[in-house]
């Protein structure tokens, strides 16, 4: 009787999510403005001298541009290497060979197009049909052939498994690449507007509910403390790549991926409704626009605390009163200690750690006034949800860590005001105000480890 039930048909169609992430993302990665004109274009017009030293002058002048790059082919084979469950070590080196074989192709390509160039038939043909084809089989017989090589080593199958969290953390780094790539897209999408101002006209319904006077014109919300816009980029939180890394990283089966991608949508346009809502909060001495334009930050920050107490404590059972010992009161702890250092100390750190020789920086979010604090804060809040003993060393060496990223952060973008086209989105500072303190106190986990 047959036992061998390793799900052959789930490997395969996990492989080939694994392998469409990668390649879209590094599509997208290619496909950002500053890649491109710093990587991409000297890339082409290095082939085009090296194809010229090859094949002599271009019968006709050639123009090269950054369709000639073979960007998308770049992508598609990298993608389904580094996707492939073998041993990094084996990925790397074969997306080494697949970069040089393409861009080898692909000189030679530029250089028989240009001495065709004076035949219009004969251009035509190479161009639309010969070369296209030719590059399709010779990456894909690059791409086959890697792959038995790499199954015929003894240490592939160690590699046939990846756990989950890994997948998460390669596919959030390649969907937040493609969102990043692709924002010109959705930050000017006509349909992405017409959701904002149905999330306007949502949040003016649930605030009038509640007896709060308001409305919605187009993509306005109007209450008592004035209008408040919603634009394209209110909507399009850099959570949306991470939800969909998450999903995609630990749904097991197809029936829980498809309603996971599914819910993204209506998720998001509630979590938009929401974030509105925040505009009827009382004064507490400060403007419910900062928690407004902070929403999607610091729900990230709570979510990151709640998953690093599970991660710490387990999901427990225990009732409440056992305090500090539950993952949920240890997660409490977290978040309460990580507040009162914000609005305790907050302002104090701040003023110590944020060197300001030529003035303040352009901040009409609060993005980055905010970003010192709540670092730390996020910092103190990850150490006390998930560590289970106090290891004063590790955590110091942490903390001064974050305190010396936060310094040189602050003063390079201080030095780079000079140089437009190097400033920070306040999407990207929000990012990393909940990146950095993740990155650090991991590091510190990892280190201590072993001590366990």
């Amino acid at each position: 009787m047959p036992t061998d039930t390793t799900p052959r048909p789930t490997r395969a169609a996990d492989f080939a999510l694994r392998g469409l992430a990668w390649s879209l993302g590094l599509f997208g990665l290619l496909r950002i403005p500053w890649i491109e004109g710093h990587v991409v274009l000297p890339l082409i017009t290095w082939q085009a001298l090296q194809a010229g030293r090859l094949f002599g002058a271009a019968a006709l002048p050639v123009d090269a541009t950054l369709a000639c790059s073979g960007a998308d082919a770049i992508a598609l084979c990298l993608g389904a290497i580094l996707a492939y469950p073998v041993r990094w070590r084996n990925r790397v080196a074969g997306a080494a060979g697949g970069l040089v074989l393409i861009l080898f192709l692909n000189t030679l390509r530029i250089g028989t197009l240009g001495r065709a160039a004076g035949s219009p038939a004969l251009f035509g043909a190479l161009h639309l049909y010969v070369w296209p084809a030719a590059l399709t089989l010779a990456i894909a017989g690059y791409v086959f052939a890697w792959m038995h090589i790499a199954e015929t080593q003894p240490a592939a199958a160690a590699e046939t498994t990846v756990q989950p969290w890994r997948r998460f953390v390669v596919l959030t780094i390649v969907f937040v690449l493609l969102f990043a790539a692709v924002s010109p897209l959705y930050l000017e999408s006509a349909a992405v507007l017409a959701l904002a101002s149905f999330i306007a006209r949502a949040a003016a319904a649930t605030l009038g509910a509640a007896g709060v006077s308001a409305h919605a014109a187009a993509n306005v919300l109007w209450t008592p403390r004035g209008g408040f816009v919603v634009t394209q980029e209110c909507i399009t939180t850099p959570l949306i790549p991470v939800y969909l890394a998450a999903v995609c990283a630990y749904a097991a089966t197809w029936r829980r991926l498809v309603p996971g991608v599914l819910a993204t949508l209506p998720l998001f346009t509630a979590l938009g409704v929401l974030r509105l809502l925040v505009v009827a909060l009382p004064d507490a001495g400060t403007s419910p626009l900062f928690f407004v334009h902070a929403f999607y930050q610091l729900l990230l920050a709570a979510v990151v605390v709640a998953a690093a107490a599970l991660w710490g404590h387990g999901r427990t059972v225990l009732p409440w009163w056992h305090g500090g010992k539950t993952a949920l009161g240890r997660g409490l702890a977290g978040a309460i200690v990580g507040v009162l250092f914000v609005w305790l100390l907050g302002g104090a750190y701040t003023r110590a750690i944020a060197y300001q020789p030529r003035g303040p920086l352009d901040d009409p979010q609060g993005a980055l006034a905010l970003l010192p604090s709540f670092q730390v804060g996020l910092y103190l809040a990850l150490s006390v949800a998930a560590l289970a003993a106090a290891r004063w060393r590790g955590f110091l060496i942490g903390l001064a860590a974050l305190g010396v990223t936060q310094a040189v952060g602050l003063a390079a973008l201080h030095a780079f005001t000079t140089y437009p086209d190097l400033a920070l989105h306040v999407r990207d500072v929000r990012a990393w105000a909940v990146a950095g303190p993740v990155l650090i106190f991991a590091m510190v986990v990892h280190v201590a480890a072993p001590r366990r």
